[in-house]
């Protein structure tokens, strides 16, 4: 999910604007996992929403935002109030995104194998079918086969 670059840029990058720019960033994520346009997301969801945002969160930190919440819908204010609470930490999610890829490159080459990313992300964990793949690897130029160099396409996804 690349909401992120759909956000134009615009103005002199004032604090103000820059935290409007976050808001809007945060309501069109929102409003992509809200399938049924009610103005609430499941709970449940709440953690893929803030990490697909960039946040990087723990199954604990997620767990203790579902006991915050009390219920088993989020309303639009409740999770900006909640997003708020948690900035974003590039740091730590290049960190955590550098430790996943390493794990996969058996040969310490700094490089990942295209065909067995694509298993890995198709059968491990949630998986994704293999169109996704094929389109998230499409919108974010990434070669289909061969390999590819991990840590530019970290930076490349921390900075957006």
């Amino acid at each position: 999910l690349e909401l992120r670059n759909s956000i134009p840029a615009r103005g002199d990058g004032s604090v103000r604007e820059r935290m409007a720019s976050g808001e809007a960033e945060w309501k069109e994520c929102f409003d992509f996992f809200d399938k049924d346009s009610d103005g609430k997301i499941k709970s449940s969801e709440l953690g893929d929403t803030l990490r697909s945002l960039g946040f990087v969160l723990t199954q604990k930190d997620v767990s203790e935002m579902q006991a915050e919440i009390g219920g088993d819908l989020v309303s639009w204010d409740k999770f900006k109030a909640l997003a708020g609470k948690r900035p974003r930490q590039p740091e730590k999610q290049a960190q955590a995104l550098l430790q996943a890829f390493q794990v996969f490159d058996k040969s310490s080459s700094g490089q990942v194998d295209m065909a067995e990313l694509k298993k890995i992300v198709t059968t491990l964990g949630e998986k994704m079918s293999a169109k996704e793949f094929e389109d998230i690897c499409k919108a974010a130029g990434l070669p289909a086969t061969g390999s590819m160099e991990y840590k530019k396409v970290v930076d490349k996804v921390v900075k957006a």
